[in-house]
């Protein structure tokens, strides 16, 4: 039974290793496939050297992800006149999308202490999650976080004020 077993694994590695060669045209040269298989399926059209068994399927594209990031007045949760404006852009691309996780995180400047900041940022990044919800996000997709001023974007010393640092960041996938 022990030899029989080592016989049958090595020839049945060696068919599954042929089976996906270019070596596989066992039909003949002039005919695609056989008269059994033209009976029982639908036509199948290969090129030369192509197997019906190691067919690669097509490359599925997945959903590029968008970031998007909106800046806030001074140790408020109101946007900077640029960023009001260009927050309708930001959510109608979000809505958009119709995005299965949307994480957002919200950031502060150093001009606090970091048990202020960490609060403020909380604050701003709730804001931006009720602004999607109320414009038809659902808020099952939506995850909040918040950094205080520990995430920079732009360094700098404790106690400076700087409207870069003062950020949500949106990242819709």
């Amino acid at each position: 039974m022990k030899t029989l077993c080592r016989l049958c694994l090595p020839v049945t590695l060696a068919f599954v290793l042929v089976g996906c060669s270019s070596i596989h045209n066992a039909i003949g040269p002039d005919k695609a496939q056989s008269e059994l298989r033209e009976a029982v399926e639908a036509p199948l059209e290969l090129a030369g050297g192509e197997s019906p068994f190691c067919v690669k399927p097509a490359p599925v594209e997945a959903p590029v992800s968008y970031n998007g990031k909106l800046y806030f007045l001074l140790d408020q949760t109101v946007f900077t006149p640029e960023s009001l404006r260009r927050s309708e852009t930001i959510y109608r691309e979000v809505l958009e999308r119709n995005s299965s996780a949307i994480t957002i995180v919200g950031h502060t400047d150093t001009a606090a202490s970091n048990e202020y900041n960490d609060a403020l940022s909380r604050r701003r990044a709730e804001k931006v999650r009720q602004d999607l919800v109320e414009r038809g996000v659902s808020a099952d997709v939506i995850e909040i976080s918040s950094h205080g001023e520990y995430k920079l974007e732009v360094a700098t010393p404790d106690e400076t004020v700087e409207v870069r640092n003062r950020r949500v960041e949106i990242h819709a996938r």
